[in-house]
């Protein structure tokens, strides 16, 4: 194990932990210390780098507090004595633990006067899994594309591997921060290197130390600032700490997209080269499997967040908070992580929003083959706009983008070299299936007729177009063949003229899961600042009613959702350089002060004391086209300067009733009444209106088939 992931010495445990200025709580990953529950002469231990169910690696670093013992305290492993590194001050420990064996162990911990206890480990496999069941098969190494060589075995594991960069003094053209590479960065240092002051006032060289392995079949990449020449010791076994250049803080950068491929992804050693967090002295992190567009599975991306964390606090000590970053599938990432895997993240900054990967995406599709017949050719702009609720273009860029994700035999989609090995409904009905479902199938089940994944897809009652008919912008007679006309998606993600079913046991596993994110989970005890460049007019997916999607999610299901903050930006502000104002920026600086506060606050973590520690300039608002800022409250409707500065649109099932929350993945059906439309139906118009609902239409006020809060977090499939 340590061969692929790198050794931790002693001297760099030790220095990471009592490191001046870096000192900090353990990560709220584990559960809190237990040093103020122990009474004297009692033994109390607990995992700091993981939870003890939940070890990888054969290595662990636990927190041993020894108050009011004598006489020393020896170990045991599995019955056998061990003398692992123990550090800290007066009675409370940081002990880092090797050796241990697949599976179950057990480390007890003797004091000579008698005192003991013990704790339960369950050691894995740094290649996982864990909790996320079966790995996905086939799968492809891409070992060699990031520059890491070739696969050392079948899990795609590489060797460990150190690079160091430097920052230029020089920016390029375009005002860019420069990186260039540093073969020898205990030789001496570039003329044009330049320096750096961190968020703890301290000035270092700007030098980038670049750690690359693999953990849980993913790419990592884990920078921070460091300096090799400013390290002095003797001790023979300390090749690397973290030093004065770290601030002790932990930022994970999560990627977008909405994939189903079935290989490692891949990445360049260069893309964890981010001056925003680096030039401040951000421990950075990225993975490829924290790419949305690989695998659109939360499970397996928060099984594979906690097996790095794992890994960078057992080589950096606990972190001080651990913050996300990433937009759109990365900005899903962060959510429904949190959701899931609550302590992993301490604080969210998800931009262009969406709330989770479950949207009716399939809806975007009907729409774009609806109007390709010859009644839907004959809709104005201004009637399709209507129906869709996306703004013009909107729901096509959808259908291009995002539904061949639900064709079983998409070749792009399953991004296999080996192209053999995909499905075909005639030639290989056994092959690699590239739909969200089936990235899922540990979760969702598979259909024990067919061996495909379950879908939950479904849109049996659903009245396309519904306000539009309501409020005059549609006729009785374009309501119809709409409706008539949208049809379904069968298994395999082909067109039908019958609406789609959804599996009840898939949708069941959607909301038990929390892969559909109700806002639960670990939601209310995180900061989130959610803040998104307007794309509504430009036809961009990135349309900002999704903020107002999830704060409903969070409200209903915490009675506030007072720890949710909106910004919005003119277009232009979109990237780091360009005109109007450093988003991104604004909002890490935001962030800090407001994580830092909640770190200092020894309080248990709860919804009032993160709304207590938000910074009060921290608030709803937007900048102007001129780069002024606004605060002012978020809401999805009414007249407001915000909403009059960004017009809020809204999407096809807010059109067709669905509530604001947008999560009833199966509707509860009712007959249809023809007093609840407002207008006047013919005789003939009836006929085919009970025809195309004979089950019926959805009923929104109540909730969905299996719909459900979350039903546990750190689950196993």
């Amino acid at each position: 194990m340590r061969s692929i992931r790198g050794a931790l010495t002693p001297f760099a445990l030790f220095a990471a932990i009592v490191l001046p200025g870096c000192m900090a709580p353990p990560s709220p990953a584990a559960p809190p210390s237990v040093a103020a529950a122990v009474t004297p002469g009692e033994i109390k231990l607990r995992a700091v780098s993981t939870r003890a169910e939940f070890v990888s690696g054969g290595d662990v670093l636990i927190e041993a507090v020894t108050r009011g013992v004598t006489g020393g305290v020896s170990f045991t492993l599995n019955g056998d004595p061990v003398s692992p590194k123990m550090f800290g001050h007066g009675d409370t420990h940081l002990v880092m633990v090797t050796g241990l064996r697949a599976g179950p162990n057990r480390l007890t911990v003797t004091a000579g006067d008698g005192a003991a206890a013990t704790l339960d480990l369950v050691n894995h496999s740094l290649a996982g899994p864990i909790l996320s069941g079966p790995h996905l098969s086939p799968y492809e190494c891409r070992t060699v594309e990031s520059g890491l060589g070739e696969p050392l075995d079948a899990n795609c594991s590489a060797r460990t591997r150190i690079d160091y960069f430097y920052r230029s003094s020089a920016d390029d053209d375009r005002g860019r921060p420069v990186f260039k590479p540093l073969a020898d960065p205990s030789a001496a240092r570039p003329a044009d290197l330049a320096f750096t002051t961190t968020i703890e006032g301290r000035r270092v060289p700007y030098i980038v130390r670049v750690e690359s392995g693999t953990i849980n079949r993913t790419i990592y990449r884990l920078a921070v600032l460091d300096d090799p020449m400013a390290i002095t010791t003797t001790a023979p076994d300390a090749t690397w700490r973290p030093g004065e250049g770290w601030n002790g803080r932990l930022a994970v950068t999560f990627g977008g997209g909405s994939g189903t491929q079935y290989n490692q992804g891949q990445n360049d050693v260069t893309s964890i080269l981010n001056d925003l967090y680096l030039s401040r002295g951000f421990a950075f992190l990225n993975a490829t499997e924290l790419v949305n567009q690989l695998h659109s599975n939360a499970v397996l991306q928060g099984e594979t967040l906690m097996m790095l964390k794992e890994h960078v606090i057992e080589t950096f000590g606990p972190p001080k908070w651990t913050v996300g970053t990433g937009g759109s599938g990365g900005a899903i990432q962060q959510l429904v992580i949190t959701q899931m895997f609550p302590g992993l993240l301490d604080g969210l900054q998800p931009s262009l929003s969406y709330p989770d990967s479950t949207l009716n995406t399939a809806d975007c599709g009907l729409f774009q083959k609806y109007w390709a017949t010859e009644a839907g050719a004959k809709w104005s702009k201004e009637k399709r706009f209507a129906v869709e609720g996306l703004t013009p273009g909107t729901c096509a860029a959808w259908e291009r983008s995002f539904v061949p994700v639900m064709s079983a035999s998409n070749k792009r989609g399953c991004a296999l070299k080996d192209e053999s090995l995909i499905y075909d409904p005639v030639t290989n009905p056994k092959g690699a299936r590239c739909t969200i479902a089936d990235m899922r199938a540990n979760i969702y089940g598979r259909d024990p007729a067919t061996g495909f994944a379950r879908k939950p897809q479904d849109n049996v009652g659903v009245q396309y177009g519904l306000a539009a008919l309501k409020s005059g912008a549609i006729t009785v007679e374009e309501f119809l063949n709409l409706n008539e006309g949208m049809g379904g998606n069968d298994i395999d993600g082909a067109f039908t003229g019958e609406r789609s079913v959804g599996d009840p046991i898939a949708i069941k596993a959607l909301y038990d899961s929390g892969l559909l994110n109700s806002g639960g989970g670990g939601l209310s005890n995180v900061p989130i600042l959610s803040y998104r460049p307007y794309l509504d007019p430009l036809g961009d997916i990135h349309d900002r009613h999704r903020d107002f999607t999830i704060r409903a999610r969070l409200e209903r299901a915490n009675g506030s959702a007072a720890n949710h903050v909106i910004w919005v930006s003119p277009a232009n502000s979109v990237r780091p350089g360009s005109p109007g104002p450093d988003v991104p920026a604004l909002a890490l600086d935001a962030m800090t002060r407001w994580l830092d506060g909640l770190a200092a606050d020894p309080a248990p973590l709860s919804l009032d004391k993160v709304v207590l520690h938000k910074p009060a300039d921290v608030v709803d608002g937007f900048w102007t086209g001129e780069g002024v800022w606004t605060a002012s409250p978020a809401s999805f409707s009414g007249d407001t300067p915000f909403n009059a500065a960004y017009p809020v649109h809204s999407e096809p099932r807010l059109i067709a009733g669905a509530p604001l929350t947008n999560d009833v993945m199966k509707c509860a059906l009712k007959p249809v009444d023809f007093a609840d439309y407002g207008v006047s139906f013919s005789a003939r118009q009836k006929t085919r209106m009970m025809k195309i609902f004979a089950e019926g239409v959805c009923d929104y006020t109540r909730p969905g088939l299996h719909q459900g809060p979350i039903a546990g977090v750190y689950r196993a499939y």
